[in-house]
C-alpha cells in the first residue's frame, strides 16, 4: 500500500509539472502571435495617454 501512495504522489508531481510547461509554451506561443501591427499599436497609445490625462485630472481636484 506503501508503494501505491508513493507512485501516485510522483503521478501527481510529475503530472503538475506537465501541465504547468504546456501552459508556459502555450502562454509563450500567444504572446509572440499577439497583434503588433500598427493601427493596434497607435490605438494602444492613444488609450494610455488618455487614461494618464484622466487619471491627472482626477488627481488635480
Amino acid at each position: 500500500m506503501d508503494e501505491a501512495g508513493g507512485v501516485l504522489w510522483l503521478l501527481m508531481n510529475v503530472g503538475f509539472v506537465v501541465v504547468l510547461a504546456a501552459a508556459l509554451i502555450w502562454g509563450t506561443m500567444r504572446w509572440r502571435r499577439r497583434r503588433t501591427d500598427r493601427a493596434a499599436e497607435v490605438e494602444r497609445d492613444r488609450a494610455t495617454l488618455k487614461s494618464y490625462r484622466e487619471s491627472d485630472q482626477n488627481t488635480a481636484r
